[in-house]
């Protein structure tokens, strides 16, 4: 019994030592046996923590859950914060709709620098090992779940006990007389994990060290996946991405130029970069497809959630734009300063650059046939002709802000001002 603590105790301490948190440390609290024990093991090391409890409105016990976790929160002296998600299961099913809400709800509450500890153990590594093997996943998909990693800009996550089995840890609990929750999902064997933490992986465990097998398979398998890391990082700086107003853009021809294979990894890499989790391979096979059709197509292919589309042989990767016009009145038009930021529909934001004076303006969107003359150009031309010679990309045409002023424009987007506007347009910028 004294070895086992000791084990879990220098694991997650250890682990800690190797990912120190710039900022607050939280715990991911559901209450389960994993939470509790890891929950339990840094009140003992008096590490100061936050608990954070996601409520995901699946299960009538959802409420009971959260105040047996407010409760036990309370006794270990520990902050307890409670969310409640929404679960679209069509965002990847129930199981992965699930755990996408409950990571949008940690980065949310969370600040840059902080960190998420999660009480994932080594049987849970097998079951992720097991299901994306009979999904047909590769090397990164094969690899696993890392002990770190950044889940969302600035916020991290750490996995301190992926090392040890559900058994060290049920051990330790029953030792403590620590209560947790048993959740009634866990038995609906609809749900692959369950299935397999139910029927396969018992007969695996009863034959073979699996859990430590698989744990070095895994070390290997991340390995690799960080090789193709850094050649997808260096592939990705030879195709010059950058970041746009939407998103991020590549050289199309240096794309083209690459292998298949570094094709394939460079687009993962970017995609996962991006949205957190890598796309599938039937994906990644219709982009490169799309991205090689005739010139004057336009293909826009969903892609892990984001947007692939190809404008003047670079390729955009964007998130998947909010409608502009939903609800809105024709003609419609907002009232802006100058001086503060101007949310508009569609995620868009208008805010004033250096030198940008305040005033009374009026701003709305393209309504069809305006012209616009840009500053030192002797004649005014089509609004559309212009956007195309401002390369402009399509699909933002139609929600770039027109400002005006006492009636006259005075600026379009952050492309250009007129003869009666300021010295250069403002800043006109999205939300990701």
């Amino acid at each position: 019994m004294a070895a086992e603590t000791t084990k879990l105790r220098e694991m997650l301490l250890s682990a800690l030592r190797r990912n120190p948190p710039a900022g607050e440390l939280w715990v991911g609290y559901s209450g389960g046996l994993d939470s509790t024990v890891l929950l339990h093991l840094l009140a003992v090391e008096n590490v100061p923590r936050r608990a954070v409890y996601v409520h995901h409105g699946l299960s009538a016990n959802a409420d009971s859950w959260q105040s047996h976790c407010e409760a036990q929160a309370r006794t270990l002296g520990v902050p307890f914060t409670a969310l409640a998600v929404e679960v679209a299961p069509e965002d990847g099913g129930v199981e992965q709709a699930a755990r996408n809400a409950r990571y949008r709800a940690f980065a949310e509450v969370m600040s840059p620098g902080d960190m998420i500890l999660l009480g994932h153990h080594g049987d849970d590594q097998v079951e992720t090992f097991l299901l994306r093997l009979l999904r047909g996943a590769g090397v990164v998909g094969m690899s696993s779940m890392r002990e770190f990693r950044e889940f969302a800009p600035g916020r991290s996550l750490l996995r301190p006990l992926l090392g040890c089995a559900r058994s060290t840890l049920e051990t330790y609990a029953r030792s403590r007389g620590l209560q947790w929750i048993e959740d009634d999902s866990n038995s609906d064997l609809k749900f692959d994990r369950n299935y397999l933490r139910s029927h396969v992986a018992p007969a695996l465990a009863a034959r073979w060290p699996v859990v430590s097998l698989v744990g070095r398979a895994v070390d290997n398998l991340q390995e690799s996946a960080g090789l193709l890391e850094e050649i997808a990082r260096e592939d990705c700086a030879s195709c010059d991405r950058r970041s746009e107003r939407v998103g991020q853009s590549i050289d199309l021809e240096a794309l083209l130029g690459l292998t298949l294979a570094r094709q394939k990894n460079l687009l993962r890499f970017w995609v996962q970069s991006l949205c957190g989790h890598p796309p599938e391979s039937v994906q990644l096979e219709q982009v490169l497809k799309q991205l090689s059709a005739a010139e004057d197509a336009t293909p826009q292919i969903t892609v892990a959630g984001l947007v692939a589309r190809r404008f003047r042989n670079r390729v955009f990767l964007t998130p998947q734009l909010q409608p502009q016009d939903g609800g809105l009145v024709p003609g419609s038009s907002w009232q802006w300063d100058g001086a503060s930021d101007l949310k508009l529909p569609g995620g868009g934001v208008l805010s004033p650059s250096p030198g940008w004076p305040a005033a009374d303006y009026r701003v709305c969107f393209r309504s069809g046939g305006e012209r616009a003359q840009p500053r030192a150009r002797r004649h005014s031309q089509t609004l559309k002709k212009l956007l195309q010679e401002y390369a402009l990309e399509p699909w933002l045409r139609d929600c770039v802000p027109l400002v005006y002023c006492n009636g006259e424009l005075v600026a379009v987007g952050d492309l250009f001002v007129t003869s009666e506007g300021p010295g250069q347009p403002p800043n006109w910028r999205f939300f990701d």
